[in-house]
């Protein structure tokens, strides 16, 4: 009897469970969720080489070279430097970075006769050179339309130099004519500024690797500010054309090494 009993109590409490979960499987219900992209913020680190194209205006520099015999500069400057890049995390998708980039254009006359202080000549050449550097801070904001690609437009301040050397030397000399100056016909002269630029600009990379990214960009240098014209570091130059400024359009490509989104 005391079996029987203890029976039918086990199998109670086995089986009230077991229709308790059963009214509890009744009222679930399966509904479809849809999962939502997480948006992750641009990210990227870098530094490389970069090769700038300068369009700069260089008529006026072309009408001075021609009295003296110097052929025309080229309208394209090459220029090389550097950039160094970072998001800064405050602002999403944002980024800082500095570059610096130069390039001279030269210029060289064919054989001509120059005059020595002593009255005889001896053959020699003229040549110019125009250089134009430019240091600059940036931000970019990113727009990632696809993975590993950014498109960025940016601005920028820039600190710029321009110099105009020219030269005129014999195409032959010895260490004694260096020490006498009365019979020097080398001449050389200087004229050089600083500036200050707006840089807008605007750049597509491609990470190919979270390591290493490329780059297309165009950008435009806005002359804004100056300071005077020097003649050999010394004299103060008036009368320089307008036109001779930092102002152009740019092309540049660049190899980037760094950690990229």
């Amino acid at each position: 009897m005391t079996r029987s009993i203890a029976s039918i109590i086990f199998g109670l409490l086995v089986a009230l469970p077991l229709v308790a979960q059963d009214d509890e499987i009744d009222d679930l219900t399966f509904e479809e969720v849809e999962l939502q992209d997480e948006d992750v913020p641009y990210f990227a680190v870098g530094l490389g080489p970069v090769l700038s194209l300068s369009f700069a205006n260089v008529t006026d520099l072309n009408a001075r070279n021609a009295p003296l015999g110097i052929p025309e500069f080229g309208t394209t400057a090459v220029q090389w430097g550097a950039e160094l890049f970072t998001a800064i995390g405050v602002v999403p998708d944002v980024r800082l970075g500095f570059s610096y980039v130069s390039g001279t254009s030269r210029a060289v006359s064919g054989n001509t006769m120059l005059l020595m202080a002593n009255g005889d000549s001896i053959a020699g050449k003229n040549s110019a050179e125009y250089n134009l550097s430019n240091l600059g801070i940036h931000a970019d904001y990113a727009f990632v339309p696809v993975k590993g690609l950014a498109i960025l437009p940016g601005i920028g301040l820039g600190f710029g130099s321009q110099t105009l050397s020219t030269f005129k030397s014999a195409n032959s000399r010895t260490w004694d004519d260096y020490t006498n100056f009365a019979s020097d016909p080398d001449q050389y002269s200087e004229l050089s500024r600083q500036t200050v630029n707006f840089l807008p600009r605007l750049s597509i990379e491609y990470a190919f690797t979270p390591f290493v990214a490329i780059r297309g960009q165009a950008s435009y240098t806005l002359q804004m500010s100056d300071g005077d014209w020097r003649g050999n570091r010394t004299a103060n130059v008036t009368g320089v054309p307008s036109s001779v400024s930092m102002t152009a359009f740019n092309a540049q490509v660049g190899l980037f090494l760094g950690l990229f989104n």
